[in-house]
């Protein structure tokens, strides 16, 4: 976010020397935080989200406009803003248009050398000067962005408050103090929208504060962290709900919510960052920043996009000076995480050698970047920890359970996806899972006691065509880590770590009972709150009282299950709703997605079928909406275990490949086609597929594809191959449809009178 990133900085960015990136508390130029001679309207809740008054693509002529600006026009106000909103007649346009400008002028690395010796008044007077008194700490980037959208005539308000901004500790109100903070709220679309210019306009990395934490008994190095100018979109117009968990204004009318935050609600919410708005999760546990152990172990689990593939990592440390107990194992503590993934969602399971105050970051990001953005920190609290509590054997980086990197690896259809299997001693141990051909297996075994060459007496692996079989028997308790590697045959280099399974004999998560005794009159009526809310159709009504609820501690009597399934349930629909009245197709698709994947699909089928017969006809306006192959896995599976196959099989995948939009040269290596059936998130063949437009399909790539098709009957290829009969089905009634009739003007004006 604007005040922390995991990224690292590169020799060649934009860097400035280590330091805090904070707006001045005292400025010397006069901006007042709202005109005394303006009426401004007063602040209240937006019925409408970010996503549904602003879409980036829209707004491409305004980023060019800003582009092309003449060099030394920063002299004027006058002649910059004649220059950056005069051409624009929109209100939205404007304001993206200043703050497009103001995010990419390098005010912290300009000499200004020209106006050296003028007073502040002076030099408030030009926006270059104005930038000079933002490089010196004397003049804030709310306040010149104020006076930009102003002079502009759109209405702009500064905002003073605290941020967990770099330096923060995560579930402290200590640090908040020397914190404070500006933003403003613009008045566009008929509403207050929240602005941080000075977060959109730098990022502050590498702030790590490690002499009050540690990893394990060492000495860990100090960083201060570098500010880099890059534009962050997420604070621009962020929705208040996902503000408030970085800025909490001193006037909480300006939090823009109906039921307002107080300071230590604030404190508590989870420490999250931008990447993990941006990236679509979901914490789906206890909604704290500061979580308390439950029988010496916490829990804490995401949900991630199933059209996303997310990989996730962390760092557990130690806080000394909060501990009464030190630490002294050299173990490092990642080595006390499970990090396991199981349908669509990343669990973290920590428990501790020694009670104390514990720290941990996770991170998540696509599963093909190099380095993954920093998602959220908790702050975690163990009193209690289990009996002789041992590090487990290995913390592979990847996780476990059947995640994207096996996909990637070529492992197919597991016999358990979960990579967590609580087993008794003695119990014999069977996994199976296909493997695509070409692809070299080995297991690894490990245990904190026992050596490899012991643990390869009792567990052994199997090795067919196609498939693997890891087979044992638990010889005692403790825990046991499966390492499964592979690698393409005849690829250099060495194997990589694509799968892993840890049996335990413990169960490492902690026990459902969070609280026994009695309730007192307040924490009575939370509960009945959390009944009486899950009654009716308020959302954020039902997210205050839930979050209320999980604050209090309360044991979940099913009421609480109840009320979470109720909230996502009217989530879900809503989000349904949303698309339908926008009529956007990526949001209609988003939308069913979600729906299909939820579980409600079947109280919510009226809507269901509106929204995808709403984008059939979306997609029928502008071309044609196609059939979708019969895809599952055993088709998908027999295709990537022909190591060469037969010229008719290979045909019909070229057909179907030219199609999609492949070149007829690269189609012709069996392999290509392979990589591009194992591909995931938005170059999937499924989605592909679901975006196919036979329209965009040049005629001489439709006459080439039909040439091969039409040498083969459906009956011919069913007997060769089950998997591409189903691609030749396709092709087939694609081929064979006829276009869409077009869409006359009488037509268009008839359906607008409905």
């Amino acid at each position: 976010m604007g005040s922390n990133s995991s990224t690292q900085a590169s020799s060649t960015s934009n860097v400035k020397k280590p330091g805090v990136q904070r707006e001045p508390d005292e400025e010397d130029v006069d901006v007042p935080e709202f005109p005394p001679d303006e009426d401004y309207p007063p602040p209240k809740q937006n019925s409408l989200k970010k996503d549904d008054i602003y879409e980036h693509w829209k707004y491409k002529d305004v980023h060019q406009h800003v582009r092309k600006i003449p060099g030394k026009i920063d002299l004027s106000f006058q002649q910059l803003l004649d220059y950056l909103v005069v051409p624009f007649r929109t209100d939205m346009q404007k304001v993206r248009a200043l703050f497009m400008w103001l995010c990419v002028q390098p005010i912290t690395t300009t000499k200004y050398k020209n106006l050296e010796g003028y007073p502040p008044e002076d030099l408030a007077r030009t926006p270059r000067g104005f930038m000079k008194l933002i490089k010196e700490g004397r003049a804030s980037y709310a306040s010149l962005f104020a006076v930009l959208c102003r002079k502009s005539g759109i209405k702009c308000a500064i905002i003073k408050g605290v941020c967990k901004s770099a330096g923060y500790e995560v579930g402290t109100t200590d640090t908040l103090k020397d914190l404070r903070s500006k933003w403003n709220v613009v008045w566009v679309k008929d509403s207050w929208r929240l602005i941080h210019p000075l977060w959109a306009c730098q990022t502050v990395i590498g702030k790590s504060g490690l002499d009050k934490w540690t990893a394990y008994d060492d000495e860990e190095e100090n960083t201060e962290g570098w500010t880099i100018q890059k534009i962050n979109e997420f604070f621009f117009l962020t929705d208040p709900h996902d503000f408030l968990y970085f800025c909490f204004p001193d006037d909480p009318k300006w939090q823009l919510l109906t039921v307002p935050y107080d300071l230590n609600r604030f404190v508590r919410v989870p420490f999250l960052q931008e990447a993990y708005f941006g990236l679509g999760l979901k914490l789906i546990t206890e909604q704290s920043c500061i979580l308390h152990d439950i029988d010496g172990v916490v829990e804490i689990a995401f949900r991630v996009p199933d059209d996303y593939p997310t990989q996730m990592n962390y760092d557990l440390l130690f806080k000394r000076d909060e501990s009464e107990v030190d630490l002294d194992n050299k173990t490092p503590l990642n080595k006390y995480v499970l990090m396991n993934y199981e349908d669509n969602i990343w669990t973290f399971i920590v428990r501790f050698p020694v009670p104390g105050v514990y720290k941990l970051s996770i991170f998540g990001g696509h599963v093909d970047r190099e380095n993954v953005p920093w998602i959220a920190d908790f702050r975690l609290v163990c009193e209690n920890p289990r009996e002789n509590c041992v590090p487990f054997p290995d913390a592979p980086w990847i996780g476990l359970g059947y995640s994207y990197e096996a996909q990637k690896g070529g492992l197919i259809d597991p016999s358990q996806k979960s990579g967590l299997l609580v087993m008794k001693p003695h119990q014999d141990v069977h996994i199976t899972i296909m493997v695509e051909t070409g692809i070299n297996i080995k297991v690894k075994f490990l245990h904190i006691l026992l050596s490899e060459n012991e643990l390869k007496e009792r567990f052994y692996c199997k090795k067919n065509v196609g498939r693997i079989d890891i087979m044992g028997k638990i010889p005692q308790h403790g825990d046991y880590l499966i390492k499964i590697y592979g690698k393409t045959k005849g690829v250099r280099g060495e194997m990589t770590n694509i799968c892993n399974y840890m049996i335990c004999t413990e169960d490492p998560r902690p026990s459902t009972k969070r609280r026994k005794g009695w309730e007192n009159a307040r924490e009575k009526l939370l509960r009945k709150g959390v009944k009486e809310a899950t009654a009716v159709k308020d959302i954020d009504l039902l997210k205050v009282t839930i979050d209320k609820f999980v604050n209090a501690g309360l044991e979940d009597r099913g009421d609480y299950t109840k009320a979470s399934t109720r909230l996502e349930f009217l989530e879900v629909k809503q989000t349904l709703i949303n698309a339908i009245n926008r009529r956007n197709d990526p949001c209609l698709v988003r939308a069913i997605s979600m729906a299909r994947g939820s579980g409600y699909v079947h109280r919510l089928t009226t809507l269901v079928k509106q929204a995808e017969d709403l984008l059939a006809e979306l997609r029928r306006l502008k071309g044609f909406q196609h059939p979708i192959p019969d895809l599952n896995k055993p088709i998908i599976a027999e295709l990537m275990n022909y190591k060469s196959p037969l010229p008719m099989v290979h045909d019909v995948m070229i057909a179907t490949f030219l199609l999609l939009g492949e070149k007829e040269e690269d189609l012709m290596i069996w392999e290509y086609i392979q990589n591009l059936m194992r591909k995931t998130g938005k170059k999937s063949l499924m989605n592909r597929f679901q975006k196919f437009n036979l329209a965009d399909v040049p005629e001489e790539v439709k006459t080439k594809a039909e040439n091969i098709f039409m040498r083969f009957t459906e009956d011919d290829v069913r007997k060769t191959s089950a998997g591409a009969a189903s691609f030749f089905v396709w092709i087939q009634k694609v081929m064979k449809e006829p276009d869409p009739p077009p869409v006359t003007e009488v037509a268009k004006n008839k359906k607008s009178k409905k």
